[in-house]
């Protein structure tokens, strides 16, 4: 059964784009029982993260299989076909596997070897099978990613040094500063999730000595704040007061849309002193802050798309690592298509021996007709027949056993069924 994998990301489509395609956590499993009502959709699974969206099926018919995935992206995410239809990548069966596994590697991330993608793949696979989309073959590609991505991380130093988004626009901040450390400076972070906490590790880093964590559920923020001592915590209903003391502010939340708009920004723009400029670094997808906040004087928007000067500057010795991540990559690739193909042959050699065990049956009685035979001559009877049919298969079904394994074993398996015509289940 073909796999097919069709999404968008930093590389194919704008941040604009991504953004009206992203696929919160709290919509997840809404989107994934949608995802599994399209026809030819056997199983299903979606990565959506700041900077990819990915829909991936065991599909019944590939072509079908790949034109409810787009369906699906318009459909559940409100967007018009013709809106991402330029961006869009589509890859099937072994090519397929191999991308989702240079995901869950870090080789396909904007940031080479960063440490979040992994458990993002982690977390799509597990709601994914919590909600029945994955069976054998999908949840088997996306179980082996898991251990490709572990095998990356242990076996390379692809993520030696590991940066994530997060690091990435505290370092993007400091250079904004021309400074080696960002000791003085007050820093808000606004967001307490994973992306605020690798923020607020990112700043204690590089020096800063002034944090304030804000976040609609303040209990959070003072228990991210807890965990360094340079940090504190306010409501966020002290955002307007917290930005008018800060020089810089990261945005990290999770919110299905904008948490700073520009009426809120001219309030800050209004107290805060003359000539004092403010950096935000906005790296929520969707976007934490409106556009237009960056027209206002004295501010100064970042966003993802910023991020490209601090990204290659990193890359450094790791492109060296990506070659051998590409062999983890290719090993693990070749141990999955052969079990693929050796699960494929089972099913369809088992539907061919019983095919020819009915046929058999059948002309046997239709040979012997009424006649009274004892049990001696019947077991007599049953034994030659069986022996022809079995030396029949024999040369056929190990030719079989050894053109599934190849690269055309598919072709060569779809060749045999559609030859005796068996209507072989592949769900496994």
């Amino acid at each position: 059964m073909p796999i097919v994998v069709v999404g968008l990301n930093h590389k194919t489509a704008p941040l604009g784009l991504l953004e009206r395609l992203s696929i919160s956590d709290e919509r997840l499993v809404k989107a994934l029982h949608q995802l599994l009502g399209y026809e030819h959709v056997a199983e299903g699974a979606v990565l959506s993260t700041c900077n990819r969206i990915e829909v991936y099926a065991s599909a019944t018919r590939f072509h079908g299989g790949a034109q409810d995935l787009r369906n699906f992206l318009a459909e559940f995410c409100h967007v018009a076909p013709e809106d991402f239809t330029d961006h869009i990548y589509t890859y099937h069966d072994e090519a397929a596997v191999r991308h989702l596994f240079r995901v869950a590697s870090g080789i396909d991330s904007m940031i080479v070897g960063e440490s979040e993608i992994l458990g993002q793949v982690r977390r799509a696979y597990q709601v994914a099978f919590d909600e029945g989309g994955l069976r054998r073959v999908l949840g088997t590609a996306f179980s082996r990613a898991l251990h490709v991505g572990k095998r990356s991380r242990t076996e390379t130093a692809i993520g030696r040094n590991p940066i994530s988004i997060s690091s990435a626009a505290v370092e993007l901040a400091r250079r904004a500063f021309s400074e080696k450390s960002l000791a003085g400076k007050h820093v808000v972070i606004v967001g307490a999730g994973k992306m605020g906490r690798l923020a607020a590790q990112a700043l204690a880093t590089a020096g800063a000595d002034r944090v304030t964590i804000v976040n609609r559920t303040e209990e959070r923020a003072t228990e991210l704040a807890g965990r360094f001592p340079s940090a504190t915590a306010r409501a966020f209903e002290e955002l307007v007061p917290a930005l008018v003391e800060a020089d810089i502010a990261i945005c990290s939340t999770t919110a299905p849309e904008s948490v700073i708009d520009v009426a809120t920004m001219k309030r800050v723009v209004a107290e805060r002193h003359r000539g004092r400029s403010l950096l935000i670094v906005d790296i929520g997808v969707p976007r934490d802050v409106e556009h237009e906040v960056g027209d206002l004087p004295g501010i100064e928007l970042r966003d993802i798309e910023d991020l490209s000067g601090v990204v290659e500057s990193n890359l450094g010795s790791r492109v060296a690592e990506i070659t051998k991540v590409e062999d983890v990559i290719t090993n693990e690739l070749d141990r999955f298509t052969r079990w693929e193909r050796a699960g494929e042959i089972g099913p369809t050699i088992a539907a061919l021996v019983e095919r020819a065990e009915a046929i058999r049956k059948a002309e046997v009685e239709r040979a012997i007709g009424g006649r009274r035979l004892s049990e001696a001559e019947r077991a007599t009877i049953d034994r030659a027949t069986k022996k022809i049919v079995g030396a029949l298969l024999h040369q056929p079904l190990e030719r079989a056993r050894e053109l599934a394994a190849s690269k055309q074993g598919r072709r060569h398996l779809d060749a045999l069924r559609e030859l005796f015509e068996l209507d072989v289940d592949d769900d496994g």
